[in-house]
């Protein structure tokens, strides 16, 4: 399905039954809606569970060359009201946790409970990843071993190590996108800054960490939880990045528990 956004076009898909509790997620920088995996089906039986494809990626259009994360945001709000959704629950990871932030910011009436994963409220007062760690992620973006460098990147070492051909696979059916467009995105989260208006969202928040991930370290997500009035926070102990990846059973709870509540 497709909904038209000015010049763009936004590809976005259903799981489940409509009659039940509606629930957004939102992913994260270069790749395709097809980076959740498994886990929009094993949502499904709670939850109305839609998925779209950020501008630039998968099968949604790809055109720019700068991108702004409230456009992101208006994009997510636009799939919402084209499928008829007054109000859902969202959950966004990593720069889908940007998009979630703005969307909740934005169109507050859309949004019922939030769930922020392995995210941060600023670029340029955030905790960043390493020197090294950004060149690798540079240097998978640029095909330069591109899977092998992003799945290593990605997961934590640990679960690396154990689930090397699990990782590559997930980061090819991932559909990581062209540099262009990594870029575009890429500018739009070099300029996101939500921290000064975080206090502004009612809606109850749960915030997710893995204590390994080298992308987006773990103490972003205190900052959140110390930005957002009343918000949850759960640290995943050796997880890395994708954590519902790699602690597929663990965020599955997580969320469910949030978000039934």
């Amino acid at each position: 399905m497709i909904v038209q956004r000015g010049k763009h076009f936004i590809h976005y898909e259903t799981h489940g039954d409509a009659a039940k509790p509606p629930l957004l997620l939102i992913m994260g920088l270069a790749i395709s809606s097809k980076g959740w995996d498994r886990l929009p089906s094993l949502l499904a039986p709670d939850f109305h569970v839609v998925v779209f494809d950020n501008r630039g990626t998968g099968r949604s259009s790809r055109r720019g060359w700068i991108y702004r994360m409230r456009d992101l945001a208006d994009d997510a709000a636009a799939v919402l009201d084209a499928l008829g959704i007054a109000r859902a629950d969202v959950f966004g990871i990593s720069m889908g946790g940007m998009v979630a932030q703005e969307l909740v910011l934005r169109h507050p009436s859309h949004v019922r409970r939030l769930a922020l994963g392995a995210t941060f409220a600023s670029y340029r007062r955030g905790h960043r990843a390493s020197p090294a760690d950004l060149l690798r992620l540079f240097a998978g973006t640029l095909m330069l071993r591109r899977e092998q460098t992003l799945a290593k990147l990605l997961t934590s070492k640990a679960w690396h190590a154990q689930n090397r051909a699990r990782a590559v696979q997930w980061i090819h059916d991932a559909e990581n996108t062209a540099f262009r467009f990594a870029f575009a995105q890429s500018m739009a989260i070099a300029r996101h800054h939500t921290l000064g208006r975080l206090s502004q969202v009612t809606a109850p928040t749960l915030i997710i960490t893995g204590d390994q991930d080298r992308v987006v370290p773990h103490r972003n997500s205190e900052v959140l939880a110390q930005a957002i009035p009343g918000a949850k926070l759960v640290v995943l102990p050796g997880a890395g990045h994708v954590f519902p990846l790699e602690r597929e059973p663990e965020t599955i709870a997580a969320l469910k528990q949030h978000f039934s509540a």
